[in-house]
């Protein structure tokens, strides 16, 4: 593993690299980011980093310790919760009875705690008493979503490190040598989260098949009349899960037909569906106010405002203004 091998967060690596190099490595990082922006990815180089044996700006990937790390097999190595489930305090106390051992191989101990905000309230007071004193020989690299999750005596107690979403080039550059047909998409999907344009593009996150499914209602809307609503109460009642995915497709659907109304053609982002788009704009009302009116029931939504009654609004909304 290298860190040219991960695709933005440049400051983050400049500064874990110099770090080492100037022997000023702190005893405990809070990694926070959005999920999948390369957390795990980043802490697993940083750890092989501090293990490896002739480290010099990246892990040489040739000594015993960097062909341990990179078949998960270095005994100085311990990710705690791989699997993201709930970590108890069994397992922080396993933590703490192997961090006050002396390492086996290496000069020190490296320990990735996965969503760290997935601590019980007795494990996260078991973790508070390691993070006081900690071990000189130990460095613990937390990864969570969201640090407010976390006991602000723990946050407060370590180096926080911000991850950022990737800009849409950078995912675009890393993604070149790839010859789907969905890349464009898949970039502009992606929120800036590397790891979900790849899984897009692989076939392990279906956003793009919903987007598609998405799109076919959005036209059976416009293209009937109002007992539509009604015959489509089951499919939103059925895809209550999916709802905040569904409106922002709709939304971004609508903003690209604005797009094409305006000759715009070259910002939109369904650029495979410009004849629908153009044909959804003929019907469209010169002064709609219908993004922002959809925003607003994705709001009342999450504020558990009745969601038939939501539904049903929005549907004769978008009915109303493409007439």
């Amino acid at each position: 593993m290298l860190y040219s091998q991960v695709a933005g967060q440049e400051e983050i690596k400049t500064s874990l690299i110099k770090s080492i190099n100037n022997n000023q490595v702190s005893h405990c990082y809070l990694f926070e980011g959005p999920e999948g922006v390369g957390k795990f990815e980043l802490a697993l180089i940083f750890a092989q980093s501090l293990l490896c044996l002739n480290f010099n700006k990246e892990p040489c990937n040739e000594c015993k310790s960097c062909i341990k790390i990179n078949s998960y097999n270095h005994p100085d190595l311990h990710i705690i919760n791989e699997n993201g489930n709930s970590i108890k305090r069994e397992d922080i106390d396993v933590l703490i009875n192997s961090i006050y051992n002396k390492p086996y191989e290496a000069k020190r101990k490296v320990y990735i705690l996965k969503d760290a905000h997935l601590m019980t309230p007795r494990a996260a007071n078991g973790f508070l008493k390691t993070l006081e004193e900690p071990p000189g020989d130990s460095v613990m690299i937390l990864l969570t979503i969201n640090s407010n999750l976390l006991l602000p005596t723990i946050v407060s107690r370590c180096q926080e490190v911000k991850f950022r979403n990737v800009s849409k080039e950078t995912i675009k550059l890393y993604l070149k040598d790839n010859d789907s047909d969905c890349v464009e998409l898949a970039v502009n999907y992606s929120k800036g989260i590397l790891n979900k344009a790849i899984n897009m593009i692989n076939g392990n996150d279906d956003t793009l098949k919903k987007r598609e499914e998405v799109i076919k209602i959005f036209d059976r809307i416009v293209n009937s009349d109002s007992e539509t609503i009604y015959e489509l109460e089951n499919y939103f009642e059925d895809k209550k899960d999916n709802i905040d995915l569904i409106i922002e497709i709709m939304i971004m659907w609508i903003r690209d037909i604005m797009f094409v109304n305006n000759n715009m053609e070259n910002l939109t982002i369904n650029k495979d569906c410009i004849e629908l788009l153009k044909t959804h704009g003929k019907k469209m009302k010169t002064d709609s106010d219908i993004i922002e009116f959809m925003q607003n029931i994705s709001d009342n939504i999450k504020n558990n405002v009745n969601y038939k009654l939501a539904i049903d609004n929005m549907l004769l909304k978008i009915q109303e203004d493409f007439k």
